[in-house]
C-alpha cells in the first residue's frame, strides 16, 4: 500500500490538514460576531438580554480556548483519517450552539433576546453538554498533556449542569448560577492546560 507523503514541496500533512481546521474555526468566531453585529446593528428591532449575552461571550471564549488546546493534538491528524474526522466534532457542536444562540437575521423581525435564550435554552444545554461530553473523549482518544484529571473532573460538573440547566430550561437563578460557575471553571481550567 502507497503511504500518503508527509511533506510536498516543504508543506507538510499536518500544515495542510489544519488550514481546513481554521478555515472552519473562523467560520464559527464569524458566526458570533455576525449574531453580536445584528443585535447592535438593529437596536431598534432588538430587545438584548443579559444572559443571553453573557452565555454567548461565555461560549466564544470557550470556543477559544478549545482552539488552543487543540494545539498538541495536530500531530495526530496525519496518522489516520478518523483522528481527522474526530477532531471535526467539536467544531459542528460549537457551530450548532451559534445557530441556537444566535436567530437568524430577518430584517424588519423584532426580536426579544430573553424570550429566544429560554425557547431555546434546552438545546444549547444538550449541545454544551455534549460538547463537554466530546471534551472528555477527546483526553482519551489523544494522549493529552497536562493535568487531565483535573480537567475531565471540571468538563465532568459541566456535564451535570448541562443536564439541569436542560431539564429546568426555564429556571433564570439557575441559569445565571450555572453562568457564573462556568466562568469560574473556565478560568480554573485555564490552570490546568500546560503552557
Amino acid at each position: 500500500m502507497v503511504k500518503m507523503p508527509e511533506f510536498i514541496s516543504g508543506f507538510s500533512q499536518v500544515e495542510y490538514l489544519t488550514i481546513f481546521y481554521t478555515i472552519l474555526f473562523g467560520v464559527i468566531a464569524s458566526e458570533y460576531f455576525v449574531g453580536w453585529g445584528n443585535m447592535f446593528r438593529q437596536r431598534d428591532k432588538v430587545k438584548v438580554y443579559w444572559l443571553h449575552m453573557s452565555w454567548s461571550i461565555f461560549t466564544f471564549l470557550t470556543l477559544i480556548q478549545n482552539w488552543f488546546g487543540i494545539w498538541p493534538r495536530m500531530v495526530y491528524i496525519n496518522h489516520n483519517i478518523l483522528y481527522f474526522y474526530y477532531g471535526l466534532i467539536p467544531m459542528f457542536l460549537f457551530y450548532l450552539i451559534t445557530v441556537v444562540l444566535f436567530p437568524s437575521a430577518d430584517s424588519g423581525v423584532k426580536v426579544d433576546y430573553e424570550h429566544h435564550y429560554f425557547k431555546n435554552a434546552r438545546a444549547f444545554f444538550i449541545l454544551f453538554g455534549i460538547y463537554m461530553g466530546s471534551a472528555i473523549t477527546s483526553s482519551l482518544v489523544y494522549e493529552d498533556h497536562g493535568n487531565v484529571l483535573a480537567q475531565n473532573i471540571i468538563r465532568s460538573f459541566g456535564i451535570a449542569l448541562s443536564i439541569g440547566a436542560a431539564y429546568y430550561n426555564r429556571n433564570f437563578w439557575l441559569h445565571a448560577g450555572i453562568l457564573l460557575i462556568g466562568y469560574l471553571s473556565l478560568f480554573q481550567f485555564l490552570f490546568f492546560i500546560p503552557k
